[in-house]
Order: C-alpha cells, then structure tokens, then sequence
C-alpha cells in the first residue's frame, strides 16, 4: 500500500511541475500553439516527456492502491474471489499495457512535430536533454 500511495504522490507531483512549468502550452492533444517555444526548464530540463513519466508512476501507483495486498478492494471481501481477482487483473493488465504502449508511441511522435516546427532548436534541445521518459535508460 505504502508504495502505490508513494507512486501516486510521485506521479502527481511530476504531472503538476509539468503543469507549472508548461504553462499555457500544456496540453492533453499532441499541439503546436501560438507563439510555442521549447521548455527546457524544471522537469523538462530532465527528460523530454516527463508529463507521461508522472503518468506512468500514476497508473502503477494506482493499481497497487485498487487491488495490492492491503487494498480497500481486499479489506471490503470483493477480492476474496478467485475469479475476481482474475478478472481485474486481466483488466487492469491489458489497460495499463494499453496505455504504456500509448505514452511510449506518443513521445516520438510529438517529437517529430516539435523538431518539424523548431529545426535546430529542436535538435538543441534533444541533444541536451536526451532521454524521453527515464534519465539514463530510455
């Protein structure tokens, strides 16, 4: 429990300094606006995609809250059952591999778009901060 909380908080936080840092041009649609320009600062002088790393520890925080050892579904008798615990994980599985997979499939295709309409600065940038979604891995 204490560490799908901890996911959750972690991913929140990530997702609000993404917020804070973006700004006006953040956006839940892949998006050029008016007057974009490149963010390099806060946690996206980190990583690329930090906002689907939040999400990420989001998605994996939550389940361990919904259906870990000491969650509420537990305490409450409605995982007691085999099959639904079978079931939910089976759900839960193939959404969050849905999502992974989107988040994963996203990040280069919003850099394409950001390198199509910056050029250089784009590639500046890229080379300065390297990862995607994970310092040092990907």
């Amino acid at each position: 429990m204490v560490f799908g909380f901890s996911s959750v908080v972690v991913g929140m936080l990530i997702r609000e300094a993404c917020f804070r840092s973006m700004g006006r041009l953040f956006t839940f649609r892949i998006t050029i606006r008016p007057n974009h320009k490149i963010i390099d600062t806060g946690p996206y002088g980190i990583v690329r995609h930090p906002s689907y790393t939040g999400a990420i520890f989001l998605i994996t925080g939550g389940v361990f809250v919904a259906i870990g050892p000491q969650a509420y579904l537990r305490s409450c008798g409605l995982m007691n059952s085999s099959t639904t615990l079978k079931v939910l994980a089976w759900v839960w599985t193939v959404y969050s591999s849905y999502i992974l997979y989107s988040l994963l499939r996203r990040g280069p295709v919003e850099d394409r778009g950001l390198h199509d309409h910056f050029g250089k600065e784009w590639e500046n940038y890229a080379s300065r901060v390297p990862y995607m979604y994970i310092p040092g891995i990907i």
